[in-house]
């Protein structure tokens, strides 16, 4: 599939094949994404079709203005309605109730009653959404259960050879700033929950909501938003988490400072000085990248278990699952 790069000119093409029931795979802050019209039943059956993402796992709603929620969502709390004037657009994404008069169709939220919606903060994300002018659904662009792309060409090696040129597009905006998807909020009942740690920070939220719920949240079996079945994010290889120094024949991940006598012949590290938001951004990539040396494990290095670390570790904790 060619990648075009994110121009306006292609962006604005971008939007019109969208609009005409294509498929577009652009970048947020957090991951590239694979959107189409939220409405139109057969682009986002071929999301399901070509990602091999089992349909009832819902999709994520991505708008460019907090005035198109009250077309899509029921949503008359107050504190709920200040989360998103302060902290839209950006990594959060909120699960509300469903509204019925919303053109949303119900194959994009599992026949769900709730839908998850986010405004993104990448300017390739919002120009695109605003030429559109309609709710995009937007899962990660890549095959299910594999790792997120933070890079087209992440897009093109899992998804490329599925996509037509003639209607499709992959936008190419570089690097995502963040690299770990969206943080997720269940909003729909007083106490708020965690459905999905991710690269916003809920501390933030805490001055306006007290009661959050913060769990490690596995739903194999009707999830309520993105990111909840047990086996996700996988490489190919093996993950052997929390490892002091790699074995035998195991390629090596590490944070912070690398012990000098690591012996291994494939190795990288996420952040030499130990920054969780730098490890975040290398994640994806770094784990894509050890991945094609044909090694069985890779192991990684325990990451501290805050901030961003929380999504990183879910993320790996997810990914060594089998």
């Amino acid at each position: 599939m060619q990648i075009s790069p994110a121009t306006m000119k292609n962006i604005d093409h971008a939007a019109n094949l969208i609009l005409k029931g294509g498929l577009v795979a652009f970048p947020t802050e957090t991951v590239y994404g694979i959107g189409a019209i939220a409405s139109n039943k057969n682009a986002i059956n071929r999301i399901y079709s070509i990602k091999g993402r089992p349909k009832k796992n819902p999709l994520i709603v991505h708008i460019h203005s907090i005035d198109q929620v009250s077309t899509i969502v029921k949503c008359d709390d107050n504190k709920i309605s200040i989360i998103m004037e302060k902290f839209w657009p950006g990594p959060l994404t909120l699960v509300m109730e469903y509204k019925s008069s919303s053109l949303i169709h119900a194959n994009a939220r599992a026949n769900l009653n709730t839908i998850a919606v986010r405004i993104p903060s990448n300017p390739i994300a919002m120009r695109l959404l605003k030429k559109v002018n309609r709710p995009i659904i937007a899962p990660s662009a890549n095959t299910s259960e594999h790792l997120s792309p933070t890079k087209a060409n992440h897009v093109n090696q899992d998804l490329g050879d599925k996509l037509n040129n003639q209607t499709d597009m992959i936008l190419d905006g570089g690097n995502c700033k963040i690299g770990i998807e969206s943080t997720v909020l269940d909003v729909t009942k007083n106490q708020v929950k965690v459905l999905r740690p991710g690269g916003f920070n809920i501390i933030k939220i805490k001055r306006y909501i007290k009661n959050i719920k913060s769990d490690h949240i596995e739903n194999n079996n009707k999830p309520s938003s993105p990111g909840q079945f047990k086996k996700h994010y996988s490489p190919r290889a093996s993950l052997r988490l929390n490892a002091q120094k790699p074995l035998n024949n195991e390629a090596w991940l590490g944070f912070g400072p690398d012990k000098i006598d690591l012996n291994c012949k494939f190795k990288m590290n996420l952040s030499k000085s130990g920054n969780l938001n730098e490890a975040a951004r290398n994640l994806f990539s770094m784990l894509r990248s050890l991945d094609k040396k044909n090694i069985d494990t890779i192991a990684i290095k325990s990451i501290p278990n805050r901030g961003i670390g929380l999504a990183i570790n879910d993320r790996l904790i997810r990914g060594a699952s089998k």
